[in-house]
């Protein structure tokens, strides 16, 4: 038993420490607004990523098991715009400190519970569209941690899974300079 607690938590270790690199690259590469390249193209503006220079607070608000790897970016900052663009504001992503996370999930809770669990936390909205970030916090299930779009006027069914953990989420949307990534897999289906 101890050999299996001690390999998740080296994969734990592993997870937290990737993080921590995708984090300062974002910083390094992103940290003053440039140009982009999406779908083969320039992008019309130029992208940036901010970061809150100190950690959240506390994670007192949440009441559903938040994954290691968000725990973990909350612990290194408290909110962050990714790829938010630099003139009009009407690009990117709004990471949520928890207390506003908390909040916006409660929201949309109340507003679609067809749609939306109370195992869901809105962890992020997106600049300039009505999308939002939703990470799965339920241990239970084989999902726990994965990423999915939750698309304004469309049922839970039918938003995309876009990653397995939000540092996988990061990860792609780095090396898609900040582009929605998804939206090219998800529209071909």
């Amino acid at each position: 038993m101890s050999l299996k607690l001690n390999r998740l938590n080296q994969i734990i270790e592993n997870d937290v420490s990737e993080l921590r690199q995708i984090v300062s690259l974002l910083k390094e590469q992103w940290g003053q607004p440039r140009e982009a390249i999406h779908r083969g193209g320039k992008c019309p503006f130029l992208l940036g990523c901010s970061f809150s220079p100190e950690p959240a607070n506390s994670l007192e608000p949440l009441s559903i098991d938040v994954p290691t790897d968000v725990q973990e970016f909350w612990q290194q900052t408290r909110s962050a715009a990714l790829f938010r663009d630099a003139q009009w504001g009407q690009w990117g992503i709004e990471v949520l400190e928890p207390t506003e996370a908390h909040a916006e999930t409660w929201r949309h809770t109340q507003a679609r519970p067809h749609d939306f669990t109370s195992f869901d936390l809105v962890l992020a909205r997106f600049f300039g569209d009505s999308d939002l970030l939703v990470i799965a916090c339920d241990p239970r299930r084989a999902d726990f941690g994965s990423v999915t779009i939750a698309l304004p006027l469309d049922k839970r069914d039918d938003w995309p899974v876009v990653a397995k953990s939000f540092r996988d989420f990061l990860e792609q949307l780095l090396e898609a300079q900040g582009d929605k990534y998804w939206e090219l897999h998800f529209h071909k289906k």
